[in-house]
C-alpha cells in the first residue's frame, strides 16, 4: 500500500542516505564546508571572500535507459535544481559518461542521444561543459550496464550567508510545494522498487519551467525567505517530504510535518500524486510571517505554488492527508530506515566475508 511503499523506498540503497560512504572520507575540506553532504548539494566557503560554491552530482540511469535524450536532459536539470535549492546559481558542468560497447548500434544511439540531451539542457541553463570523461565497454557476459551519464555541476552562491539547507528545522514553518504535479510514474522509483517494473517514458523535461524554478529559488534565498528547500526527484513528492523531515546526517532530531493534499492535483490518483516524478518541483519551508512574500515572489517568476502544510515539533510524526485516506509515520522510524539501509547491507557482506575467511 501507499504507507508501506515509503518505507521500502527509504530503505532502497540508491535512494537511502549515503552517510555510510561519505563519513569514511574528509567532508569538512579544511573547515570550509558550509553545507555538509546529505542534502541537495554541498556548499563550500571560498577563503577570504563572502561567497560560496555549491557542488552536486546527478544521474538517473533508469531515465537514460528508457529515453536517452530526456534522460540526458534530466541529469542536467536535476543537478541545476539541486544547486538552486541551496540558493546558488548554476555555473558549469563536468561529466562522466558511462556506457557499454559503442560498436553496438543501440549503445551508440544511447550515447549520442544522451549527449544531445545534456547539450540542450546546458544551453538552456547557460552551464558549459568544461571537462569530463567517457567510459565505454562497460559490459559483462550478461550485457551492458545501464547508460549512466553522471553530471557534476558547480554553482555560485553570491553570499555564503544566503545558503539554504535541505531539511526542515523550525516548528510552525509553512510548507510549500512549488512546480506542477501531473503524477508522471514512467521510469519512477515507485514502479521499479514497489512493482518491479522498469518501463514507460520518463518524465519529459520542461527546460523553461526548470529555468524559472532556478531563478525563483535563487531570488528567494537572496532575500532570506527560505528556511529549507529540497527538490523532488527520485521517489517524488512524498520522498522529498520525508527526507526534509528526517533531517541531515548529523541532525539532533527529526522534525514532524503535517501535510494536507486534499484537492491538490485533483485529476491525479494517490500513488501518482505521492510518488510521481515530474520535474521542476521542490518542497520549501519558510517562517509563517514571510509566506505571503514567498508566494508573491513565486507569482513574479511564473512558478506554480501551493501551501500544503506545516512543520511539526522535533520528533513528531510525518502526516499526510489525502482525499480518501490519512497516512502517518513516526519520523524517527523513517530516519532509522533511511540511514540504516546501506550499513545494514554492508554489515551482512562484511559478516559473510569474515565467515568465509
Amino acid at each position: 500500500g501507499l504507507h508501506r511503499s515509503l518505507e521500502v523506498l527509504l530503505d532502497t540503497p540508491t535512494l537511502a542516505s549515503k552517510r555510510w560512504v561519505f563519513q569514511q572520507y574528509d567532508s569538512t575540506v579544511q573547515a570550509g564546508t558550509a553545507i555538509a553532504p546529505g542534502g541537495d548539494a554541498g556548499v563550500l566557503r571560498v577563503e577570504t571572500t563572502d561567497f560560496g560554491l555549491a557542488v552536486t552530482v546527478d544521474c538517473n540511469a533508469r531515465y537514460v535507459m528508457l529515453d536517452p535524450y530526456e534522460g540526458g536532459k534530466a541529469a542536467v536539470a536535476e543537478a541545476a535544481r539541486n544547486i538552486a535549492c541551496t540558493g546558488a546559481q548554476p555555473l558549469g558542468v563536468t561529466d562522466c559518461l558511462n556506457f557499454g560497447n559503442p560498436e553496438k548500434p543501440e549503445v551508440f544511439f544511447q550515447f549520442r542521444e544522451a549527449c544531445r540531451g545534456i547539450g540542450d539542457a546546458c544551453r538552456a541553463f547557460d552551464t558549459p561543459v568544461t571537462g569530463g570523461n567517457v567510459s565505454f565497454y562497460n559490459e559483462s557476459p550478461t550485457g551492458a550496464i545501464a547508460p549512466t551519464p553522471a553530471v557534476g555541476m558547480v554553482g555560485l552562491l553570491h553570499k555564503l550567508s544566503h545558503r539554504v539547507p535541505s531539511h526542515f528545522h523550525s516548528a510552525r514553518d509553512a510548507v510549500f510545494m512549488v512546480g506542477t504535479t501531473t503524477g508522471h510514474l514512467g521510469g519512477s522509483a515507485y514502479w521499479a522498487e514497489i512493482h518491479g517494473f522498469v518501463g514507460g517514458a520518463p518524465p519529459p523535461v520542461d527546460l523553461e519551467a526548470e529555468s524559472r524554478l532556478q531563478r525563483f529559488l535563487q531570488a528567494a534565498a537572496a532575500t532570506g525567505l527560505l528556511a529549507s528547500a529540497h527538490d523532488c526527484s527520485d521517489g517524488g513528492l512524498l520522498l522529498a517530504l520525508a527526507e526534509a523531515a528526517i533531517g541531515g546526517p548529523y541532525a539532533d532530531s527529526t522534525m514532524g510535518v503535517s501535510v494536507d493534499l486534499t484537492g491538490y492535483a485533483p485529476d491525479v490518483d494517490a500513488p501518482a500524486l505521492l510518488y510521481g516524478e515530474d520535474g521542476a518541483r521542490a518542497v520549501l519551508s519558510c517562517p509563517q510571517d514571510v509566506a505571503d512574500a514567498l508566494t508573491a515572489l513565486a507569482e513574479d517568476h511564473g512558478v506554480p505554488y501551493r501551501r500544503i502544510g506545516t512543520v511539526g515539533d522535533p520528533g513528531a510524526a510525518v502526516e499526510v492527508n489525502l482525499d480518501q485516506e490519512k497516512l502517518r509515520w513516526p519520523s524517527s522510524e523513517l530516519r532509522r530506515r533511511y540511514f540504516d539501509a546501506i550499513p545494514r547491507r554492508m554489515g551482512r557482506i562484511q559478516a559473510n566475508q569474515s565467515q568465509g575467511a
